[in-house]
């Protein structure tokens, strides 16, 4: 009786529930009374592949190739969930725990779905074919098994029973039904959803890591890794930074940050410092701090999870983690740190008695997406979409939060409409979970007033004297005319930060009109490949081009300094975030100089940003000459709370209340949404994905890739592109599916080959969205 190819069933459940129960005995929670919980997670692992029993999925498991029988047939988690069901009411476990285990349990090989839509399928139909399936189970055979996986004396492994089970929970499923509409109506807690999610979690990492990893491979699960509290403070005795006035300043919030004493009953922190203040080092630290503090007085060993909202910022970030430890005398170990986003490499090195290896690649990616490591460098999608989720690829890791410190770096790029969820979700996963979090950010929305703030950030706001703001909002200019009115200082270089990739385009063009030489001026925008883009920030980086023209992605994180910053009117925290570009280590006076460009119809600003927020600004800008560095914080403070009181809390409140009736996948309700409709980013419309063959590598890559899609094997393919996807993307750009000007579709992507290169792409602005036409 197999589970896999060539696998024991009995050893695969014996498997499941060894690594499930480690996972939760790594953690302190108050989901539930300890032994309820115990017994609940064990159950669900003995019983989730029991459907798997029965003689057509044995026949399937020897032979695929030669099943014939419906699909339908050779399922096995539904026959599971039911017989789980009801095993735990004959375990005195209530009807609440018993749904959440079916839940679990039946939609272990797929996504979360609506718990009473579940409950609707029960018909006859259903009943029938889960009646074929225990009718075709060797019982004698399940009993071995049983017995083998440590089992035997706990169950009852008999057809009589099982058909009797059956019957019992069909006929209980109409009541089962009532107690879920009551349920829904009476509950106002996210408590069940966290139960939900933590479940989920621990079944299908435990199933997943299992299969993929322990059966194929020796590796303990059980070996956790410790991390020097004082790694930080190593690193930085190994500077030789000089003692500028900047540098004093800095080193004096590390300080007050190091002092901060803390209560594990404070779940809750923010660090609000100006740019180029040392937050990455400074939130480290503290996590730091923390997790030897949690590790101590809980005997827990948390997790820290660093997010951020950029590739860019995240590439930045890993380089200083790297650093640190390398500084630290400790070489590349993924279970030490690790960074993780849908372009990472799918490689995982680590260090087990005293040697080193590489994991092969189906373990490695379990390894990553999983998070098994100490500490997590990762985007806010895959943070947020771990929590607002019914994807089975996205839960997975969601048990690794329990317990951990989350660290949420540029926190004002989270969007407003979901403030009140994540606000809620955080509340409860501090309750039930004992989750942590810090908030890092130069323009911290302070959405979280309970938030203890580990420095006085008045104190470092106020002295500095970097930048000075100057508002021009009150006429709107063209490009044209703003090109014009241009006055260039000798020996300064220039920043220009636009809002759309058009109008940035316009305004290179109208500066070359204008008289400036192009050999002065570099362009950015998302129309340009990745690996291009990087080169052109770094050159600009290293001062090789007086001028930049740039749009918002240049905007938060990007380690750049310019003298003079020009940004078309945006939000307040964005053009604040502009305005840390500028002068970023204090060794001149910078200038910030915010105008309102228009296409003679509309401001370009409100092809990208909402009304509300840009009238906030245009209100607190209004009237101002001028705006110091010192008085950034009170301004942005305004802001923040003018944009509370103005905005709309109506997603977040269906996005609630889907959530606390476990309301994972359907359609939208005039009260409530899915959990599945989440979004952290929203779309501005439908995209394609082009490859730009921009060089000889790009024309390799390319190749390879064309080679990758030829294999006959689809692991392998996927195995194959895996370890090319990094490369590939560094030359893939996403155009509006409405451009007038679309590239051929070569194997289901956008190409534009070596050969059609300047007919769609421009050397110096990128992708050409309007075709400039062909001379015969």
């Amino acid at each position: 009786m197999y589970s896999h190819p060539h696998y024991l069933l009995s050893e695969h459940l014996r498997g499941v529930e060894q690594l499930s129960s480690l996972f939760l005995s790594e953690k302190s929670v108050r989901l539930a009374e300890p032994v309820l919980l115990d017994k609940v997670n064990r159950w669900i692992a003995l019983f989730h592949d029991l459907g798997k029993s029965h003689a057509f999925f044995q026949q399937y498991i020897q032979s695929p190739d030669t099943f014939q029988g419906p699909a339908a047939l050779k399922s096995h988690a539904l026959l599971s969930a039911v017989l789980l069901a009801v095993f735990l009411k004959d375990q005195g476990v209530d009807e609440f725990w018993r749904l959440l285990a079916f839940l679990v349990v039946k939609r272990h090989h797929g996504n979360l779905d609506d718990w009473l839509e579940e409950l609707k399928r029960m018909g006859e139909e259903t009943k029938a074919l889960l009646k074929r399936q225990v009718e075709a189970v060797d019982y004698s055979a399940l009993a071995e098994q049983m017995a083998l996986a440590g089992f035997g004396k706990e169950g009852n492994w008999t057809k009589e029973t099982w058909l009797a089970w059956l019957d019992e929970f069909f006929t209980e499923a109409r009541s089962l039904r009532r107690f879920i509409m009551s349920w829904n109506r009476r509950n106002e807690s996210l408590a069940p959803y966290v139960q939900v999610l933590f479940l989920f979690s621990l079944l299908i990492d435990a199933d997943k890591s299992e299969a993929g990893i322990v059966q194929k491979q020796s590796w303990s699960f059980s070996k956790r890794k410790d991390v020097p509290v004082d790694l930080v403070l190593r690193y930085k005795q190994q500077q030789s930074w000089h003692q500028t006035a900047l540098n004093q300043l800095r080193e004096r919030a590390f300080q007050e940050v190091d002092r901060t004493p803390i209560d594990l009953s404070q779940h809750f922190y923010r660090l609000n410092l100006p740019t180029g203040m040392g937050k990455t080092l400074a939130s480290l630290h503290f996590a730091l701090r923390l997790r030897e503090k949690i590790e101590q007085q809980q005997g827990v060993k948390p997790r820290i999870i660093y997010s951020l909202p950029f590739l860019s910022v995240i590439d930045q970030t890993a380089n200083v983690l790297k650093e640190v430890f390398s500084v630290n005398g400790v070489e590349e170990d993924h279970q030490l740190w690790l960074a993780h986003h849908h372009l990472a490499d799918i490689r995982y090195t680590t260090k087990q008695d005293d040697e080193r290896y590489d994991v092969d690649y189906e373990a490695a990616k379990l390894l990553i997406e999983g998070w098994h490591s100490e500490l997590i460098v990762t985007t806010f999608v895959q943070l947020f979409e771990t929590m607002f989720s019914n994807r089975n690829a996205s839960l997975r890791k969601f048990h690794r939060l329990a317990n951990s410190i989350i660290l949420i770096d540029e926190v004002q790029a989270v969007p407003h409409r979901y403030w009140l969820a994540i606000r809620r979700l955080f509340a409860a996963m501090a309750e039930e979970i004992g989750c942590y979090f810090l908030f890092s950010s130069a323009t911290d929305p302070k959405w979280f007033p309970e938030a203890v703030s580990l420095v006085d950030e008045q104190a470092y706001f106020q002295p500095l004297s970097r930048v000075t703001l100057y508002p021009h909002i009150n006429e709107p200019m063209t490009i044209e005319e703003f090109a014009r009115q241009m006055e260039w200082e000798e020996g300064k270089t220039y920043l220009f930060i636009l809002n759309t990739i058009e109008s940035a385009k316009a305004f290179y063009h109208a500066l070359l009109e204008e008289g400036i030489d192009e050999t002065e001026v570099i362009f950015l925008s998302t129309h340009i490949p990745p690996k291009e883009r990087l080169r052109r920030i770094m050159a600009a980086k290293h001062g090789e081009y007086r001028i930049v023209v740039s749009t918002q992605l240049i905007e938060a994180g990007v380690d750049v300094d310019f003298d003079v910053v020009y940004r078309d009117l945006a939000p307040l925290d964005s053009i604040q975030q502009a305005a840390g570009r500028c002068n970023r280590h204090g060794r001149r006076k910078g200038e910030v100089h915010v105008v309102r460009l228009t296409d003679n119809r509309r401001l370009y600003a409100s092809y990208i940003y909402d009304a509300i927020r840009l009238d906030i600004t245009q209100t607190l800008l209004k009237g101002k000459e001028k705006v110091d560095e010192g008085q950034f914080l009170q301004l942005i403070t305004s802001y923040f709370e003018t944009l509370a009181a103005r905005m709309s809390n109506a997603e977040s409140e269906r996005l609630l209340k889907g959530m606390m009736t476990l309301y994972f996948d359907g359609e939208e309700a005039i009260d409530r949404i899915p959990v599945s409709h989440f979004r952290l980013i929203e779309g501005d419309g439908e995209k394609i994905n082009v490859f730009i063959e921009l060089d000889e590598e790009a024309a390799d890559v390319f190749r390879e890739y064309e080679e990758i899609l030829r294999l006959g094997d689809r692991w392998e393919r996927r195995k194959r592109f895996a370890a090319l996807k990094s490369r590939f993307s560094q030359y893939v750009i996403a155009i509006p599916v409405k451009v007038d000007h679309r590239p051929p579709i070569v194997h289901g992507i956008g190409y534009v080959g070596r050969d059609s290169l300047n007919d769609f792409y421009d050397e110096t602005l990128g992708y050409r969205t309007k075709s400039e036409g062909l001379i015969w």
